[in-house]
């Protein structure tokens, strides 16, 4: 069960930054965390608060009479395989070396035209 203490300082995250009295204040049904302003529902499992924006958003549009006794379990995060991962990290080291290449070709045309402005004065 989630204490009352925490129930009565946890806002929703959203509506929190906005700068008016009392802003995101929550109502607690069940196993759900409700915001009176913006109507984002945040699962409660495990009693722990789920707090996350994308959490609220998934159930914005599920009246509160339809939502389930028990939250859903969370979304899987899609990660990314392997070979992308090791593209990406080629593509970086990639464009570092093009950079490396570009500033130290920069610099060796600065030098050339410096040498080229002493000996012809």
């Amino acid at each position: 069960m989630v204490s009352q203490e925490l129930l009565e300082i946890l806002r929703c995250p959203s509506c929190v930054r906005e700068d008016r009295p009392n802003p995101g204040m929550l109502i607690h049904e069940g196993n759900w965390l409700i915001c009176r302003d913006c109507d984002r529902k945040y699962p409660i499992r495990d009693d722990i608060p789920v707090m996350l924006i994308e959490e609220g958003d998934r159930f914005r549009d599920v009246p509160r009479e339809e939502l389930p006794a028990e939250p859903p379990p969370e979304e899987p995060v899609p990660m990314l395989s392997l070979p992308e991962v090791a593209e990406d990290r080629q593509r970086a080291i990639l464009a570092l070396i093009g950079a490396a290449l570009g500033v130290g070709l920069v610099v060796l045309l600065v030098m050339w035209l410096l040498r080229q402005r002493e000996s012809s004065d």
